[in-house]
C-alpha cells in the first residue's frame, strides 16, 4: 500500500512542555515493510508517523519462511536479525526526519514480524528487541503475544483493548483489514474481538502469483472479474468461519495451498473477485444490523472490497478511525506504543473477553538499551 511520508504539524522539540511520547513499530501479514508511529504521552493523538520498506530481498525470504514449514536454523536466525535491524532503522528513521531527540521517547512497542501464530499453542514475531535496543539507544518492549497465551488465551488479537481506548466509551465496531481481518465490538455488554478470516492475505497472494504485483490497487483487478459462486460456497464451507470464539488466525493457514484444492479452470481475475466477496461475506456474518463500523488497516484502499462491505450491510454506517483520530494505515502501530505504556505501567494489555485467557496479563518483555 502507498504511504504518506512523514506527518509533523510542528516541531516536537519546541514545544512548550515537555511530553514524554511513544514509538510503536509494526509488520504486518502483508510482510511488505514496518509502519512507524511517534504517538503522544496517551498515545491516541499522532505525532509523526513513516514507513521503511523491506528490501526486495529480505521480502522474499519472508515469504518463504511462511510459506515453507521447514526452514534451516541459521538461516532463520539470520533472517530474526535482519528484520531486528530494519525494525531499528525505521526507528531511527522516523527520530532522524523529525528532529526528535531520544529523550523524548519514552519506549518503542515493537510488534515485530509474524512468521507463525497458532492461536492458544505458539505465536512466534522476529525482530528482536534487544538488537533494537542496542541500536536505537531506546528502551524496546516485544513480544507481546505469549504472556496471553501462556494464560490460555489465543495471543490474538489483542488490538481490541486498544479499539476500545480510542472509541472512549462509545459503543461501535472496528474492523481492522489487514491480512487477516479483525473485529472488535464494544457494548455495554464488554468487549469480544476474533479474527473473521482472511482479508488481505489471499487477495495480496493471487496477485503476486497471477499478476507479479504486490496488491490489487483500489480493487481494479478484481472489480474487472466475475463472481464465482460454487468457489465462494466451498471457500465458506471451511470449519474456521463456523468456529466459535475465541479464535484467530493467519496467513500460515490462509494461503494459496488453502486456496488450490478448490481452483478449476477459473480466470485469474474471477478468482480474485471472488475472494473479495469471500472476505467481505466472512466480515458480514458476524455484523449486526444498525452499527457504527470504524474501517482501519491497508484494505480500507481497496475501494472494491469497502463498496461490498457496505453493500452487504446497508443499515450500518460506516466510516473510518481517522473519524478517531488515529489515521487507518497507522492504528495497529499506535496499538503497540500503547501497549509499551501499559507494560511499563504494570497494567495488563489482554482482554480475557476477547483471547480466552483465564486472567488479565501484563504483556512484553523489555529490553533496556
Amino acid at each position: 500500500m502507498i504511504r504518506v511520508p512523514v506527518v509533523l504539524a510542528k516541531s516536537i522539540n519546541n514545544a512548550m512542555e515537555k511530553p514524554s511520547y511513544y514509538m510503536g513499530l509494526m509488520a504486518g501479514t502483508s510482510l511488505d515493510g514496518v509502519d512507524t508511529v511517534l504517538v503522544d504521552k496517551d498515545c491516541k493523538r499522532l505525532i509523526a508517523q513513516d514507513y521503511l520498506p523491506y528490501s526486495a530481498g529480505l521480502k522474499q525470504q519472508l515469504v518463504d519462511i511462511v510459506q515453507n514449514p521447514t526452514i534451516d536454523k541459521e538461516k532463520l536466525a539470520k533472517i530474526d536479525t535482519e528484520v531486528a535491524k530494519c525494525f531499528a532503522s525505521a526507528a531511527n528513521q522516523l527520530l532522524e526526519k523529525t528532529a526528535t531527540k531520544k529523550s523524548k521517547v519514552k519506549a518503542i512497542g515493537s510488534h515485530g514480524q509474524s512468521i507463525f501464530h497458532q492461536g492458544g499453542d505458539y505465536s512466534w514475531q522476529i525482530g528482536h528487541g534487544a538488537i533494537i535496543a542496542d541500536r536505537t539507544g531506546l528502551k524496546v518492549i516485544n513480544d507481546f503475544r505469549m504472556a496471553d497465551i501462556a494464560a490460555g488465551g489465543q495471543g490474538a488479537p489483542l488490538t481490541p483493548l486498544y479499539h476500545q481506548y480510542l472509541l472512549a466509551g462509545d459503543s461501535a465496531v472496528v474492523i481492522n483489514l489487514g491480512g487477516i481481518a479483525n473485529l472488535t465490538r464494544v457494548s455495554s455488554k464488554g468487549v469480544i474481538g476474533f479474527d473473521t478470516g482472511p482479508a488481505n492475505t489471499l487477495l495480496d497472494q493471487w496477485m503476486r502469483k497471477t499478476k507479479d504485483l504486490d496488491y490489487d490497487r483500489d480493487g481494479i483487478f478484481s472489480r474487472s472479474g466475475q463472481l464465482i459462486e460454487p468457489l465462494l460456497n466451498n471457500l465458506l464451507d471451511d470449519a474456521y468461519f463456523s468456529k466459535s470464539v475465541p479464535k484467530s488466525t493467519g496467513p500460515e493457514y490462509f494461503n494459496l495451498h488453502w486456496l488450490q484444492p478448490h481452483l478449476n479452470k477459473h480466470k485469474d481475475k474471477d478468482v480474485m473477485r471472488t475472494l473479495v466477496e469471500l472476505t467481505a461475506v466472512s466480515i458480514t456474518q458476524n455484523l449486526q444490523e444498525d452499527e457504527k463500523i470504524y474501517l482501519c488497516g491497508g484494505g480500507t484502499h481497496n475501494l472494491f472490497l469497502v463498496e461490498r462491505l457496505s453493500y452487504l450491510n446497508p443499515s450500518c454506517e460506516f466510516s473510518t478511525t481517522d473519524e478517531l483520530g488515529m489515521p487507518i494505515d497507522f492504528v495497529e502501530a499506535a496499538a503497540f506504543a500503547f501497549f509499551a505504556k501499559q507494560t511499563l505501567a504494570s497494567t495488563a494489555s489482554n482482554l480475557p473477553s476477547v483471547t480466552g485467557a483465564t486472567k488479565n496479563k501484563v504483556l512484553g518483555a523489555i529490553h533496556h538499551a
